[in-house]
């Protein structure tokens, strides 16, 4: 349960035409008798009635009515109120009585009487006859009377009993700490937006820099669903003129590096030296007034002024600090953050916040939720092109401007950044806009953006790919298309490569997988793959050797050992008396790869039908299909015994033809008379009995005496 605003005490002042508000905490040596004697009445009151609990006696002990409910709440965390478990006080053969008439709930036992006395008088009972009657019921039920009203009544807030939930009573400072963090956490649970300003110092000792902090504060922002804004501050009283870098130094920084990319410069954040403002924000600006969103924003701002050193990432607590907007009665109050108000809240570590909301990744929206699953799945199955999608990349600075990506791309040396621009919010379209147009296309950068929004970005295509979008989906495929289109470098990839190195290590090993082909090739697509084969052949042909071949499913192969696998695979077929399948020939002849040098076994497992058809073709060998689904390869000597095989059938079969026209021919010839009808039924018409035309004539059907069927005779009478 969260404080109430009503609930915490307050002070108000005013300065440089400002109203700041700050909340009233316990410091270390305030009212710890009176603490303690608030936890020792709770300890005393372990199962008491709720209805019999002193509710004035926590305002008598603090002092102060609104600080002792709200003490009072945080003491929830330790006790609680619970109801007793059905059947309460009652006997176990009341108990047993009640479950054979199916009561087992305080709700059934009052339906049970509410039937009752609709029965016995019509639904209302007088106070004369209410004794009696209720004595009655518990009778009918087996249940003593006093029994009754106590199971009538056991699910009542008043009959609750205080329970404690904790192993142990917490002591006067632990509930001081506790009263401290839930009273700021309900001000910043109705703030509009944070502001934290991050020293250069504050990232002595994380073991990543100042970007490293930056980029770990986004990220924790956006697993907790709070929207932020990064940007340097410049114009503070306290911030010295020489701290502002120089204007022909501001070039593209990336705050945090794990390698070497051709861009940006390999410049840090560090370098600049100059204070970070980072601006939480939500509330206010989406939904008018704090809600659930001011939740999260309050946890996101309990977990920076928890972090600490142990957990490997800052030691922000000595350095940070901040203030908020806060709106009392629709009013803007400023609240400060700073260390002295650290000192009062003993706030989780960092990992102790993530623990609890989850491990799971967390995004903006759904619809980058669905575009990071698409292309981690394309990338499992090897159609990005050798791209690299990366979640929560480093922040990227120029000049002024800092700006923390979406997603990044990563293919060799080149890095790629993903701004996913699809808040409708107009405030938040103008804020991105004016960032990218700062950025002045100084950052690989790929802006992706909804249809309706080219009103507030249509400006920058001329400094950014765009990828427009409909809807909620965002095609992984067609951001692939939109990378090869705007990022092609694959002149400057072919130049850089070791031609001749790359020719004296496939003739080494024999053969180089197509993965590890790819990479060394820096080729990632049919058609780089073919144009940088071509370039190998070139620089063979000027070296005089031979030059390597690519084959689908086995990659970079030299010649030789192209060769004898080929003749491995011949010799399958000959062993198989001169024909085998094609799936059977990928099995076989790869468990006979082991054997050759260079190859492993196994090579040709799995492989396509049509690489293995190349391989066999190779080899000397001929494909037969019988049919769409099967293929098999045949040595030519068992091919051309086939084909004789099949051309003695095909003369035999055309004698045993002309001797069958034969003996059709010497048959006598007989003339044949058009079939008739079968003889039918007899209609009288007119004393004139009628034959039905009949399917044989008379000579046919063996009736040689029976008349014209057309010729009318004498019925019978």
């Amino acid at each position: 349960m969260r404080l109430a605003l009503a609930d915490i005490p307050k002070s108000f002042s005013r300065r440089d035409g400002r109203v700041y508000l700050a909340p009233r905490l316990l410091r270390p040596r305030d009212l710890r008798e009176e603490l303690a004697a608030l936890i020792g009445l709770y300890e005393a009151s372990l199962g008491m009635r709720r209805g019999d609990f002193p509710n004035d006696r926590p305002a008598e002990l603090i002092g102060e009515y609104r600080l002792a409910r709200s003490l009072s709440i945080c003491l929830g965390e330790w006790y609680s109120w619970q109801s007793e478990a059905w059947p309460g006080a009652a006997a176990e053969a009341e108990a047993t009585a009640l479950a054979a008439q199916g009561i087992t709930s305080p709700t059934a036992l009052r339906l049970a009487l509410y039937d009752f006395a609709q029965a016995a008088a019509g639904g209302y009972l007088p106070s004369a006859e209410r004794e009696t009657r209720l004595g009655a019921f518990a009778a009918s039920l087996s249940i003593a009377r006093a029994t009754l009203d106590a199971l009538l009544a056991l699910d009542d807030t008043r009959e609750e009993r205080l329970r404690r939930a904790a192993e142990a009573a917490p002591d006067a400072a632990e509930l001081a700490a506790r009263y401290n963090q839930r009273a700021v956490e309900a001000l910043l649970a109705n703030a509009s937006q944070v502001e934290w300003r991050v020293p250069p110092e504050a990232a002595e000792g994380s073991g990543g820099g100042l970007g490293a902090v930056v980029k770990q504060v986004c990220f924790l922002a956006r697993r907790m669903g709070v929207n932020y804004d990064v940007a340097f501050e410049y114009g503070f009283p306290d911030l010295a003129p020489d701290l502002a870098p120089a204007q022909d130094e501001r070039g593209a920084l990336v705050a945090e590096r794990r390698a070497a990319y051709t861009q940006p410069s390999p410049r840090s954040l560090d370098a600049a030296g100059l204070p970070i403002i980072i601006t939480l924000y939500g509330p206010q600006e989406l939904m008018g007034a704090p809600n659930q969103y001011g939740e999260r924003l309050a946890r996101l701002c309990r977990a920076l002024l928890g972090y600490r050193r142990a957990v490997g990432v800052g030691a922000l607590h000595g350095a940070l600090s901040g203030w908020a907007t806060v709106y009392l009665r629709g009013a803007p109050f400023t609240f400060t953050l700073d260390d002295r108000l650290l000192r009062l809240l003993r706030t989780e570590t960092l990992a102790d916040v993530s623990a609890a909301i989850g491990a799971d990744v967390a995004f903006d929206s759904l619809l980058e939720r669905r575009l990071y699953e698409d292309f981690t799945a394309l990338e499992r199955a090897g159609e990005t092109a050798g791209w690299r999608l990366e979640r929560e990349p480093e922040p990227l600075l120029f000049g002024e401007t800092i700006l923390v990506p979406d997603f990044a791309l990563t293919r060799d040396q080149r890095r790629v950044y993903l701004e996913v621009a699809g808040y409708w919010r107009p405030g938040y379209r103008e804020r991105k806009a004016r960032k990218l147009l700062a950025l002045g296309g100084a950052i690989p950068l790929v802006v992706a953006a909804p249809e309706d929004a080219r009103a507030a970005f249509g400006a920058l295509e001329q400094a950014y790919p765009f990828l427009w979008y409909r809807g909620e989906t965002l095609s992984a495929p067609a951001l692939l298309a939109t990378l090869l289109r705007a990022y092609d470098d694959y002149p400057a990839r072919l130049a850089a490569l070791d031609l001749p190195g790359l020719l004296g290590e496939v003739a080494r090993r024999g053969r180089i997988g197509v993965v590890e082909a790819q990479a060394a090739l820096h080729s990632y697509t049919r058609d780089e793959v073919a144009a940088t084969v071509d370039a190998l052949a070139r620089q063979a042909a000027a070296q005089g050797v031979a030059a390597p071949e690519w084959l689908e499913g086995l990659g970079l192969c030299a010649p030789a050992w192209l060769d004898a696998l080929a003749t491995a695979a011949r010799a399958q077929v000959e062993a198989a008396g001169g024909r085998l399948p094609l799936a059977a020939l990928g099995a076989s002849a790869g468990a006979s790869a082991g054997t050759l040098a260079g190859a492993s076994a196994g090579a040709l497992a799995g492989l396509a039908e049509a690489s293995l058809e190349a391989l066999a073709m190779r080899a000397g060998l001929l494909i037969s299909r019988a049919s769409l689904f099967a293929a098999e390869a045949l040595t030519p000597e068992r091919a051309e015994s086939d084909a004789a095989d099949a051309a003695q059938v095909a003369q035999t079969a055309l004698a045993d033809a002309a001797t069958k026209d034969a003996a059709t021919a010497e048959r006598p010839q007989r003339m044949s008379r058009r079939a008739q009808p079968r003889k039918g039924l007899r209609r009288t018409s007119s004393g004139v009995t009628w034959n039905a035309p009949t399917m044989f004539p008379p000579e046919l059907a063996g009736d040689e005496d029976a008349a014209d069927p057309l010729t009318p005779t004498q019925a019978d009478e």
